[in-house]
Formats: structure tokens, sequence, C-alpha cells
């Protein structure tokens, strides 16, 4: 049997069966604010406090522990925003035993220095060695230096990679090599206990880029705003697009939405479904 990782989004993963199975690449893909990165957030949070309390697991997953996994840690990759940035994030977010949870046993690699290199960003802003200074050869590819933080710490990990929006939006970083580092790491990654989850802002990539990226993945959940023309609220929505080994179990009657709501006491959450057509 394989085993799954919970989202720790307990109504969701009670509707996949507790998790996403191991070994998964999978794009969070949304539009700004819409829940994507407090989906990863959360999950960092929670599958820390299911380590901590293991008694808690069976209510984090919404039903049975069955064949579950829990990872040893989780990761944190940044191409753009520092350590400090993205706890003082989680701090905001969450309430402080959620944060608490958040930054232990969290390892964060932070690329700026690499992705900031050959752009018109000051090396003071950004805490880096200026290019000229640095010794000969000193500069790394960034996907080069991704695959082999993903090599070191994927099996037993949880990691998040911050994101396809910077990569894809980075001129040194051509497109193809970034689908050829997908299709790879799908392979690769059946070898691991892991998920790789993937942000990813909607419309950035065009409609052909971004239908291939999907096809280079296990899974695309999807994270949206809705507005009704009767009111002015909108709504945060989570939808699986595509995915590998779950969506047969999501039949024809829990073909869905989930309307989600972010909390500072549980993080992101699901608060119902609504069946889509």
């Amino acid at each position: 049997m394989i085993s799954r990782i919970p989202t720790t989004v307990a109504a969701f993963d009670s509707i996949i069966k507790g998790g996403i199975p191991v070994g998964s690449v999978v794009i969070l893909h949304g539009e700004p604010g819409a829940g994507a990165h407090e989906f990863a957030m959360t999950s960092i949070s929670k599958l820390q406090m299911a380590r901590e309390h293991p008694e808690r697991l069976e209510r984090l997953v919404g039903g049975s522990t069955e064949s579950i996994y829990l990872p040893e840690r989780s990761v944190y990759i940044t191409l753009t925003r520092s350590e400090a940035m993205i706890l003082r994030e989680a701090e905001l977010t969450f309430r402080e035993d959620l944060y608490g949870y958040f930054k232990r046993n969290l390892k964060v690699y932070d690329l700026s220095e690499d992705y900031f290199s050959r752009s018109i960003v000051p090396a003071s802003w950004t805490g880096n060695v200026p290019l000229l200074l640095r010794g000969s050869g000193e500069e790394r590819d960034m996907l080069t230096r991704i695959v082999e933080i993903i090599e070191e710490e994927a099996d037993g990990s949880v990691i998040v990679l911050d994101s396809l929006t910077d990569l894809l939006l980075n001129p040194r970083v051509e497109n193809t090599a970034i689908v050829d580092l997908l299709r790879g790491l799908r392979r690769k990654a059946k070898e691991w206990n892991t998920i790789i989850y993937m942000l990813l802002t909607k419309n950035v990539a065009p409609p052909d880029m971004e239908a291939t990226l999907f096809d280079s993945v296990d899974g695309v959940l999807v994270f949206e705003w809705y507005g009704s023309p009767r009111t002015s609220k909108r709504r945060r929505y989570l939808y699986v697009l595509k995915f590998a080994g779950l969506m047969a179990f999501i039949d024809e009657s829990m073909v869905a939405r989930f309307d989600t709501r972010l909390n500072r006491e549980s993080g992101l959450v699901v608060i119902h479904m609504e069946k889509i057509g």
C-alpha cells in the first residue's frame, strides 16, 4: 500500500483518503492572496504539530490514519524572500502556538544571492556579496542548486519551492529547463518519502506553457477567489485540477470546490464543499 502524507487541511484530507501519495510533485496554482501560500504554511505547521502530538493525527487528517506517513522535517526553498520575511509572514498569519510549530524543525534555503546576482537590486538590499567582489566561478546556476538541495533533503521531508513564478520571471532561466526539471523530478521523487509543493501564480505563464507545467507534475491544486454579483464579498476556493492517483477517490458526486477560510487559530481550513456543475 502506498503511504500518504496529510495536507493537514482536515476536510480535504478526509475526501482524498488521508493525504497525498508520497513521492508526489504538486503545483499550488493560485490567484494572489487566494490561499496557496497559506496552504503550504498550514501544512508545515500542522505536520510539526502531528510529530509532537501524534494523538492529534486523526483529528488533523479528518479520519483514519491508516497508511499515513509523517515526514521528519519541513524544507522551504526561497528564491527572492529571506528567512526572516517567511517567518514574519507566518507570525502575522498564525497565533503564537501555531507559529511555533511552523518554525520548529523547519530548514530554509535562501537562494536570493543567486536570483538577484545580475539584477539591478543592490547587494546591500539582499545582504549578499556584490558580484564583482566574488571569486571567479562563484555564481551558481539556480536550477542546479535547487536540484542539489532537493536531492539532499527530499527523503523524509515535505518541501516547498517558492516559487515557480520567480523562475519563470527570471530572464536567466530558460522555460524549457524548468519543464525538464519538473519532469525529471517527477520521476525521481517516487523513490523518496516526500511531497514537493511548488507555488505558481495564475496567469504568469502563457496558457500553453502553463498547460505544459501542469502536465509535467503529479498534481495541481488551484486556489482562486470567487465573487458573487449579488454581494461585494469574495470567498476563497480550492479545487483539484488534476492529480494522478487521487482523482479516482473523488467520485462524480464529489467533483467539487472547497470553500476555504484563513484564521489565526487553525490556518487554512475548509468550511464546506460545493459540487461543481
